[in-house]
């Protein structure tokens, strides 16, 4: 029975990137493998990662009490997936940490920019005193600082872009760029996040960690199914939900904010399924802090 059990399972472990072709290992060997292979590739500090890790070996636990009273269970499918959703996101974690951690590394470069900038202010500096001319080198000072920023916002576009899927569609609009999330993240009438949710938000925060002048306005939205009160209590708790998630990947609750819309913002028809469907979504407004000074 563990061979058939085994051979129905290979599907779902095929997408684990410690997967191997042997057919004796068994869900649970399968289950512990993921899990240690994403240990061993944490930073030290990477406390989030560390704490799903932590919750992955909680569901390997129940995988191997399953498996040791029915190696032909039905429920075992439904846990190795589990168990490679808190690899892949403890994984993806990890990631992110370590990037944070190459930035707090990279020192020199910080110290460069200082310097290119205490130049820049020189040169206005020198032009006012007369040695060239003021408005040249202010003019030469503020172009190079919009394209800077210009091509930071442009890199990031492109990794927001990158996230475009059937969970995530990524828009533009007056204002700022547009991650709408399908409810199918969500439990019906629920709030908590799913494990692919999480997996995305993750991403997102990872690039947000690196574009600090980025902040994000997380809005939560239903169709018209329910009462008035209900839809707006469930979108804001959504909303919040997905706020503080991003706040334990580090991101400063200061560039966040979190509001529910209930069925008041409907991008679609609501008489029909399909208008129901696009109605029931959460959106990450991100807008550029560093537009808004004139």
């Amino acid at each position: 029975m563990k061979t058939k059990n085994i051979l129905t399972l290979s599907a779902l472990v095929a997408s684990m990137s410690f997967a191997a072709d042997a057919p004796s290992i068994s869900p649970v060997d399968h289950c512990k493998l993921a899990l240690d292979n994403a240990k061993t590739t944490l930073p030290a500090n990477a406390i989030s990662a560390r704490s799903t890790l932590a919750e992955g070996y909680g569901a390997l636990n129940q995988l191997e009490m399953v498996y040791a009273d029915d190696d032909d269970s039905d429920l075992i499918p439904t846990l190795v997936e589990n168990c490679s959703k808190y690899a892949e996101l403890a994984k993806l974690q990890g990631e992110t940490q370590a990037l944070r951690n190459h930035i707090a590394e990279n020192w020199d470069k910080r110290a460069a920019t200082n310097r290119t900038i205490e130049a820049i202010q020189e040169q206005i500096g020198a032009a006012r005193s007369g040695k060239v001319s003021d408005l040249e080198a202010e003019k030469q000072a503020i172009k190079a600082q919009k394209d800077k920023l210009e091509a930071s916002k442009n890199e990031a576009m492109d990794k927001l872009n990158a996230l475009q899927s059937q969970m995530i569609q990524v828009t533009k609009d007056a204002r700022g760029i547009i991650l709408s999330m399908s409810d199918i993240l969500f439990d019906v009438g629920r709030a908590t996040l799913k494990t692919d949710l999480m997996t995305s938000l993750a991403k997102i925060a990872g690039i947000l960690s690196v574009y600090q002048q980025f902040d994000v306005s997380i809005e939560g939205n239903t169709d018209n199914t329910g009462s008035e009160e209900f839809n707006m209590t469930l979108s804001q708790q959504r909303a919040e939900n997905v706020m503080n998630f991003l706040v334990e990947q580090g991101i400063a609750e200061t560039r966040l904010t979190a509001k529910g819309l209930g069925m008041t913002m409907p991008i679609a028809d609501n008489s029909t399924k399909e208008g129901r469907q696009k109605n029931r979504r959460v959106d990450l407004v991100i807008t550029d802090r560093t537009q808004k000074v004139k």
